[in-house]
C-alpha cells in the first residue's frame, strides 16, 4: 500500500530491494550522530535485520507501523515510524524518522511527520505522540514545531549513545 504525501512524495513499505539504498543513506554521520537507534558502521545485514523486523511487526500488529519515505521515482530516500514500545492499543507511542542528506532542507520531513502524525491520530487512534530528539537536532526541533509539536523538556541520560548517557528534548503533541 502506498500513501501519497504530494506528487513527488510517497510512503510504502521498505522491501529487501531497498537494502543497497538503506546502507548507502544511513552510513552518514549525522545521520548517525542525529538519531537514536541506528547503529555505525550501517551494513547490509542491519538493513536486512531491519526490513524483517518492519515485515514482522506489520504481521504481529496487523498495519504497517514503519514507512520508506520514497521520491517521485520509487527511490527510498528516508524511513518513519513508530516505536509502538506501549503497544497498539496503548494512548501514546513514539514517532522516529530520517531523511537522506541530499533531501535536507527541502521541507520533505516536515510533510511526511504531518501525515504520519495523522495516521497516528487518526487511524492509530493515538491520543499523544511523543518525539525525544537530540538537543543539537536543530533542524528535527523545526520539523517538529511546525507540525504542532510542543517541547516538553529535557530527559536526562534518556538515551545510550556510544554506550554514553545522552539527554533529550522532549517533543509531544497532543489530539
Amino acid at each position: 500500500m502506498q500513501i501519497l504525501i504530494d506528487s513527488t512524495l510517497s510512503l510504502s513499505q521498505v522491501t529487501m530491494a531497498d537494502a543497497p539504498l538503506l546502507v548507502k543513506h544511513l552510513n552518514h554521520e549525522k545521520i548517525f550522530e542525529n538519531t537514536l537507534m541506528i547503529p555505525s558502521p550501517y551494513t547490509m545485514n542491519d538493513a536486512g535485520w531491519f526490513i524483517t523486523f518492519v515485515e514482522e511487526r506489520k504481521q504481529r500488529y496487523g498495519r504497517l507501523n514503519d514507512w520508506a519515505i520514497r521520491d517521485e521515482n520509487g527511490q527510498l530516500i528516508g524511513g518513519v515510524g513508530f516505536q509502538v514500545e506501549h503497544g497498539i492499543h496503548s494512548h501514546k507511542d513514539a514517532i522516529g524518522y530520517w531523511l537522506a542528506a541530499p533531501y535536507w532542507g527541502k521541507g520533505i520531513s516536515t510533510k511526511v511527520v504531518k501525515v504520519v502524525t495523522n495516521i497516528g491520530f487518526q487511524e492509530f487512534g493515538l491520543r499523544r505522540i511523543e518525539a525525544p530528539i537530540f538537543p543539537h537536532n536543530i533542524a528535527s526541533a523545526r520539523v517538529l514545531e511546525k507540525n504542532g509539536f510542543e517541547s516538553e523538556g529535557i530527559l536526562k541520560n534518556y538515551h545510550l549513545k556510544k554506550n554514553q548517557p545522552i539527554d533529550v528534548k522532549m517533543y509531544a503533541k497532543i489530539n
